[in-house]
């Protein structure tokens, strides 16, 4: 006997994930039809990408951190901790497994770097705040932006690590002062965040609007400047030495987020999370770290829509079964 209730529930997921979908393509197909018309030159990107960075992503991060409760903020140190957890078991797992095949693999040896920052990134904002929010409530929704708002530095200080492990992919020296850039803002708005979140502090109405504001550029233009990098052709090429990779990725994700929500530090929405956020695909985030150091942006571009196809075939499915 079918089960009509979830069947009814799943009828609305799928209506509300169409929202959020077009939300993603529209502009990643705004952005190949930019760069087929020559509309937009590629050589623009970084520039679009550096204020997403720079100005729109530490907006979207004080606005999320600033409307905190309690609960949320109780897992503060939870999720620093299980962060750092988390990203020194991806990192290590999907490292040693890199380091072997490069030795058989001409493939993995010239992507190596691209391969590995892909390895311990993921889409924990946008869809899967979709899922979060659809799944376990606007509690999970502000779990998971908040989840995300510690994300980003964790990011560029293993990326870091990858680059002083296996080197950039691109004659390019590494501007400390772009990397300062890029970390200090999202830092200080992070804690400017959590300090107006938790103090209960009232920031006025039409400043927050501006801060907001901003903060919604972010994801767009991003998405933007992914459709600029993107090449059909080559996405296809890349399909089949990259499935078996992204599906190793996921099983080593799975892997260390079971290991994390063993810890008893985390509440149910926070492992709920952290159960969604496992079978993330890949984000925009590599793209921006390819472009910090040097590595071939257009490969993890083409990366991401695959991935990101993916993840669209067992969303359904995720849906379904969850309880």
């Amino acid at each position: 006997m079918l089960d009509y209730k979830r069947l009814s529930l799943l009828n609305d997921f799928m209506e509300s994930l169409t929202s959020a979908l077009a939300g993603i393509f529209l502009p990643i197909f705004l952005g190949v039809l930019a760069r087929r018309g020559s509309y937009i030159p590629v050589k623009n990107r970084p520039v679009l990408q550096q204020f997403a960075v720079r100005i729109a992503i530490p907006a979207l991060v004080f606005s999320s951190l600033s409307t905190l409760d309690h609960e949320t903020a109780g897992q503060f140190l939870p999720m620093s901790l299980g962060l750092f957890l988390f990203f020194s078991l991806s990192w290590s797992s999907l490292f040693l497994l890199i380091f072997l095949l490069q030795k058989k693999s001409s493939w993995v040896r010239h992507y190596r770097s691209e391969l590995l920052v892909m390895a311990f990134t993921g889409n924990l904002a946008y869809i899967c705040w979709r899922l979060h929010e659809l799944i376990i409530g606007p509690e999970g929704l502000q779990r998971g932006i908040f989840y995300t708002a510690f994300y980003w530095p964790f990011l560029l200080i293993f990326s870091f690590l990858t680059i002083a492990v296996f080197g950039l992919r691109q004659e390019k020296a590494l501007d400390k002062r772009e990397l300062l850039y890029n970390l200090t803002p999202v830092l200080i708005c992070m804690a400017g965040g959590l300090a107006v979140g938790i103090s209960g502090i009232r920031i006025p109405l039409w400043l927050s609007g501006f801060i907001s504001a901003f903060g919604n550029t972010a994801i767009p233009l991003i998405l933007f400047g992914m459709g600029l990098s993107l090449s059909i052709g080559k996405s296809l090429k890349t399909v089949p030495p990259l499935i078996p990779f992204l599906f190793l990725r996921m099983a080593v994700w799975i892997g260390a987020t079971f290991l994390l929500i063993q810890l008893p530090w985390f509440d149910g929405p926070s492992r709920g999370v952290l159960m969604i956020n496992a079978l993330a695909p890949l984000g925009v985030n590599p793209i921006i770290i390819g472009d910090m150091f040097g590595m071939d942006t257009q490969f993890i571009a083409n990366s991401t829509i695959i991935s990101t196809v993916l993840f669209l075939l067992i969303i359904p499915v995720i849906f379904f079964f969850w309880t």
